[in-house]
């Protein structure tokens, strides 16, 4: 991992990184690549932005495979409201870009948003969606019984991976030629 602080912030690139966006390079076209990234870098602009407006300080912005993580400085210290204001700003800010551009004949950037705004509201640990959820069962149950929120977190995240795991199975199934064995899928 690589750190170096920029205007206060500190920046942390772990070497999945640029593996990830050398595989992706490979895979996406660049047209598609390009929209990729521009609907990440205004995601985390918002979240930014976000932080700035309620005046919390990001301590920490960590590059990874798995996309980008922003860390408060003292997140204990930011009341629940502003950090659901700050984690939902990231989908928002894409949401809208996804309606702004699709209105404006731009469907592949559009639908680049709207993915992204859509991953990240999913209640998995690594995304914005997860974070809210422990934040909320954190809110409600953290003077009864402390542990709760992260079994709660770990509950939904492995039923939300198991629906779009059985999802993903169903859709190759129906596709002609599908890549799993053709005694696999049942029609």
């Amino acid at each position: 991992m690589v750190c170096f602080t920029v205007c206060g912030l500190r920046l942390a690139v772990d070497f999945t990184a640029p593996a990830m966006l050398a595989l992706l390079s490979l895979l996406l076209p660049p047209e598609a690549l390009l929209r990729t990234l521009a609907a990440a870098l205004l995601h985390e602009s918002a979240h930014l932005l976000t932080i700035a407006l309620t005046g919390q300080k990001p301590e920490l912005l960590r590059v990874s495979a798995a996309g980008l993580c922003l860390n408060l400085r003292a997140p204990a210290l930011c009341p629940a409201g502003r950090f659901a204001a700050i984690l939902c700003a990231g989908p928002a800010a894409n949401l809208l870009a996804a309606a702004g551009l699709y209105c404006c004949g731009f469907p592949e950037s559009a639908a680049a948003n709207l993915s992204l705004a859509v991953f990240n509201l999913l209640p998995l640990s690594c995304t914005d969606g997860g974070s809210l959820l422990y934040t909320l069962a954190e809110q409600r149950l953290i003077g009864s019984r402390p542990e709760l929120p992260a079994k709660i977190l770990r509950a939904v995240s492995l039923a939300t991976a198991a629906v779009l795991v059985t999802v993903l199975l169903l859709t190759l199934c129906r596709l002609p030629g599908h890549i799993l064995s053709p005694g696999a899928c049942s029609r």
